[in-house]
C-alpha cells in the first residue's frame, strides 16, 4: 500500500502537472462506481477548471473550480496516470478516465485500481474537514514536537509497531517505514507502548522523520509487484535504500534478521539492535 512518501510524490507531480487544467471528459468504466456515485461524480466534474492539488496523510485531493473537490484514495493498487492526448496504454484496470484541456493541450488523467480497494469520489470542504481531523500529525510536520509525539503514542496501549500504523495518533507511516524507522532507532516493535522513554520517543521521532524524507527524496518504494508508480508511470527507487525492510540479515552486526507477523504485518527486526529489554 502507497505510503506518506508514494502519495507525496504523486500529489507534488500532479500540482505541477494539471493545475490550470479544465477537465472536459469523463469516463467511468463499466461496472465501476465513483462515489457518492457514477452520475453525480460526472456532473460535478466536467468543464471545471483544476485549481489545486494537496495530500492529507494518504489521501490525494484535486480541488476544482467552485466546491467540488475530487478525492483519491490509491489503496493497495490504486494508480493515476497522466498520460499524453490519444496514448492510452491498453488496461484492464482502468476505472476513470479524465480528459483535461489547457489552451491547446489535451491530456488524460487515469485512475487505475486493479483490486478495486482505493477509491475516487467528489467531495465538499466540510468533507475535507472531515477527513483532516480523522488524522494525527505527520513527522515530517515542522510543528511536531517530541513531547506530542510521545504523547499520541502513548494514548493507545498497545505495541509500539501497531502505534505507528494507527493514522489517527500519527499519519503517514505504513508498514515499509515504521519497520524502518524502528530498527534505525532501536527499538524492538514488540515493545508495550506505556514502556517507552522519553529518549527513545526522541530517537523515534528522528528516524521517523529521516526514513520518510529519505522516501520522498528517492520519490517512493516500488516493490516486486510493481503496483506503485508515479503519475508518468516511472518507479520509484527508495526499495533500494531500505534499512531493514525486506533483509535477511542486519547491516549493522549480521546477526538473522526475524520476521514476524504483528497485527497482520510483516514486520522485520535485528533481535541484536532492536532488544526488547535492555
Amino acid at each position: 500500500m502507497p505510503e506518506l512518501p508514494e502519495v507525496h510524490t504523486i500529489t507534488n507531480d500532479l500540482l505541477t502537472n494539471i493545475v490550470g487544467y479544465t477537465i472536459r471528459e469523463c469516463i467511468i468504466t463499466k461496472g465501476y462506481v465513483a462515489l457518492p456515485n457514477s452520475d453525480t461524480f460526472i456532473h460535478s466534474v466536467l468543464n471545471k477548471r483544476i485549481t489545486n492539488v494537496e495530500r492529507i496523510a494518504k489521501n490525494i485531493l484535486v480541488h476544482l473550480e467552485g466546491k467540488g473537490i475530487i478525492h483519491f484514495h490509491l489503496a493497495m493498487t490504486g494508480q493515476i496516470l497522466l498520460k499524453e492526448y490519444k496514448e492510452i496504454p491498453s488496461t484492464g484496470w482502468l476505472r476513470v478516465l479524465l480528459q483535461i484541456e489547457k489552451t491547446s493541450l489535451n491530456k488524460y488523467l487515469m485512475f487505475n485500481d486493479m483490486r478495486m480497494f482505493g477509491k475516487i469520489a467528489i467531495i465538499g470542504e466540510k468533507d475535507r474537514e472531515t477527513l483532516f481531523k480523522k488524522y494525527g500529525p505527520e513527522p515530517i510536520q515542522k510543528d511536531l514536537d517530541v513531547k506530542t509525539f510521545i504523547v499520541k503514542i502513548k494514548s493507545k496501549r498497545t505495541t509500539i509497531k501497531n502505534a505507528l500504523l494507527d493514522q489517527s495518533l500519527i499519519a503517514g507511516l505504513g508498514n515499509i517505514y515504521a519497520t524502518d524507522a524502528l530498527y534505525l532507532a532501536g527499538i524492538n516493535p514488540e515493545l508495550s507502548t506505556k514502556e517507552l522513554t522519553d529518549k527513545q520517543g526522541s530517537l523515534l521521532l528522528q528516524a521517523a522523520k529521516k526514513v520518510l524524507e529519505e522516501g520522498i527524496e528517492h520519490r517512493g518504494s516500488t516493490l516486486e509487484d510493481k503496483k506503485y508508480v508515479d503519475i508518468f508511470g516511472e518507479s520509484g527507487t527508495h526499495q533500494n535504500y531500505f534499512k531493514i525492510y525486506s533483509k535477511k540479515v542486519c547491516p549493522k552486526c549480521n546477526s538473522k534478521v526475524i520476521v514476524k507477523k504483528i497485527n497482520g504485518r510483516g514486520t522485520y527486526f535485528c533481535p541484536v539492535c532492536q532488544p526488547l529489554n535492555k
